[in-house]
């Protein structure tokens, strides 16, 4: 399937394969994951047979597993981004999950962020807004 017929779609499915749509969702999955798996790496028991420094405990733990399923799903985002958008403009746009990842550690796992760092957030996101509004104006002459 090429990207012409998926841009022929209507209704809800053409929103929801909207390249940029799949980008939010895609970054939205992949900072899940990461909570995920950073609360499967803290809850997991550990196995008293294994060396600690090999923590594969982690593995035993249900969140890590949803974690996992969660970068499958961003992965298949992912690659549906790829066949439709330049890589140059997605891998810049998917870096949002730079600025969600934080955000998702500060307000469910209570994580200090540094002020340093929201200023490099900061910065994550003027950049993206300057990439859109790029973007947006290539997009307008097409």
């Amino acid at each position: 399937m090429t990207a012409a017929p998926i841009a022929r779609r209507s209704g809800v499915l053409a929103w929801f394969l909207n390249p940029y749509v799949q980008i939010a969702l895609g970054s939205l999955l992949t900072c899940a994951a990461e909570l995920l798996l950073k609360q499967g790496a803290v809850s997991a028991p550990p196995i008293p047979w294994l060396p600690q420094w090999f923590d594969i405990s982690a593995m035993f733990s249900g969140w890590t597993w949803l974690g996992i399923c969660a970068y499958i799903l961003s992965m298949i985002s992912w690659l549906y981004v790829l066949r439709i958008m330049p890589l140059n403009i997605a891998y810049a746009l998917v870096n949002v999950a730079q600025v969600l990842v934080p955000l998702g550690a500060v307000y469910f796992r209570h994580e200090h962020v540094s002020i340093k760092r929201w200023a490099g957030i900061g910065l994550v996101l003027l950049g993206l807004y300057a990439l859109l509004d790029v973007t947006a104006k290539a997009e307008k002459k097409l």
